[in-house]
């Protein structure tokens, strides 16, 4: 029996399947400006990395985890067409997950908001109880010490995991972290972009597609390539 290949998907969460920087919700007006610019100067002129200026800014929100998620269920949006994208991949049998550097604790009470829990995610972890103050304890169990960068989650890894047989493609949907770059680079089949992540593809001659205030793009690509493999 012949074996119909699959399509998969991943997001990058933050600007990306949701419509706003989501991190950034949940410390700005909770950490001082100062601050903020103390902890981003270190990592802008890498004292420190990604994850170490991420957990600096976490640990001084003065919050529970459980409030951090009902703030972000509160503020937060998914990127329109996001539900269709997912349930035409999901129908036929391909996977859907989000790969962020960011941390769960804000990234599943918005999927949960929109029904769209049987996403994957693949982030940093925040493992305190749900009623702890910070210091937090964290966790990351998709980081890889191969990675260019300290970048807490290695997306690559998690595109070249969804491939389940040969003739798998995973399409890759990011703005523009190192991260994204890398997996557009260097791991997806195919791209869809916008701001730094379309300008790097442009300027490193990586085919991609662009993206804007909803997913259109990206459900007419699957939609065309499941009735070209003869999937609906």
């Amino acid at each position: 029996m012949t074996t119909i290949p699959k399509t998969h998907i991943v997001f990058d969460f933050d600007s990306t399947l949701a419509t706003t920087f989501v991190g950034a919700l949940m410390f700005r007006g909770y950490v001082s400006e100062e601050r903020l610019d103390e902890a981003r100067s270190r990592y802008q002129s890498d004292t420190t990395t990604l994850r170490e200026y991420q957990e600096e800014v976490f640990d001084q929100i003065d919050e529970s985890p459980g409030r951090m998620s009902e703030r972000a269920a509160e503020g937060a949006s998914v990127r329109s067409l996001a539900r269709e994208v997912a349930e035409r991949i999901w129908h036929k049998g391909g996977k859907v997950a989000v790969a962020s550097a960011g941390l769960d604790v804000y990234i599943r009470p918005v999927l949960d908001k929109v029904d769209l829990q049987k996403i994957e995610i693949h982030s940093g972890r925040i493992v305190s109880s749900p009623t702890e103050l910070p210091p937090f304890r964290y966790d990351y169990p998709s980081t890889e010490k191969t990675c260019e960068g300290d970048w807490v989650t290695c997306k690559c890894a998690v595109i070249n995991s969804l491939k389940e047989a040969e003739g798998d493609e995973v399409i890759f949907v990011g703005d523009g972290s190192n991260s994204d770059s890398c997996a557009a680079a260097n791991a997806a089949d195919t791209v869809f972009a916008t701001g730094r992540l379309l300008a790097y593809c442009n300027e490193n001659r990586i085919p991609a597609t662009e993206f804007g205030d909803d997913f259109g793009p990206v459900l007419s690509y699957v939609v065309d390539k499941m009735s070209a493999n003869g999937a609906q």
